[in-house]
């Protein structure tokens, strides 16, 4: 920064002694053509004011070209080297880490929020309100990828082993978290009354077993009606 404040008062000293010496050399001219003192003086005067004026004028001019022709022909090497510096922020890397963790929290909200929908939409008839609310906790536990240990059992009425396996199918496939026999073992664990005594395995094989058979039926998705 030093060597800027000096650099810059060198250019201006030597512009402002060659603005003088013209000024001189304009003097000198008149007295030599008959011109008197005072004269000569004002002479001197005006042409070094004016070689300070024609300087600065064509500084700006310069600097402004300058800054049209950068733009004009190189503004991608412009974008880049600002892309690079937003890029090697710290500041700005935590930003787009904080979005674009913030924007997957928000796909995985709406995911569950589905998933509940469903489950409401197609357990309510056969289970109480709050079984049917710790149904809907043990859906979030399972897309949260928590122990199997925090899952609460509830009871349902009228629905065979069938319906359970496509309702975990569905749930499975909406997620894809962890592996089917997870999934096998979520079920009996949720439904012990009517699953408690089927193999996990076996719960695994049948999960998609005649896909329009029972009441609940498999889904491709499970924002379908």
């Amino acid at each position: 920064m030093h060597s800027k404040y000096f650099e810059n008062i060198v250019i201006y000293l030597s512009v402002l002694l060659a603005c003088i010496i013209l000024g001189i050399v304009a003097r000198m001219f008149v007295i030599g053509v008959g011109v008197d003192e005072f004269t000569a003086n004002i002479v001197f005067l005006a042409v070094t004011l004016f070689g300070l004026l024609v300087y600065g004028l064509l500084s700006i001019f310069i600097k402004d070209l300058f800054t049209i022709i950068k733009l004009r022909f190189f503004p991608k090497k412009k974008q880049i080297k600002e892309s690079n510096e937003k890029s090697n922020d710290p500041a700005g890397i935590d930003k787009i880490r904080t979005k674009q963790r913030q924007l997957i929290a928000d796909q995985e909200n709406k995911k569950i929020t589905i998933a509940i929908q469903y489950t409401q939409t197609v357990l309510s008839p056969y289970t109480s309100d709050k079984d049917l609310v710790q149904l809907s906790r043990n859906v979030t536990s399972y897309a949260e990828k928590k122990p199997i240990s925090e899952i609460q059992s509830v009871e349902v009425k009228k629905l065979s082993s069938i319906d359970l396996y496509h309702f975990g199918w569905n749930i499975w496939n909406h997620f894809r978290t962890g592996n089917q026999l997870q999934m096998a073992a979520f079920l009996k664990k949720v439904f012990p009354s009517i699953l408690g005594n089927v193999e996990t395995e076996t719960i695994k094989r049948h999960l998609k077993d005649d896909e329009q058979r029972g009441i609940i039926k498999i889904r491709k998705s499970l924002s379908e009606e």
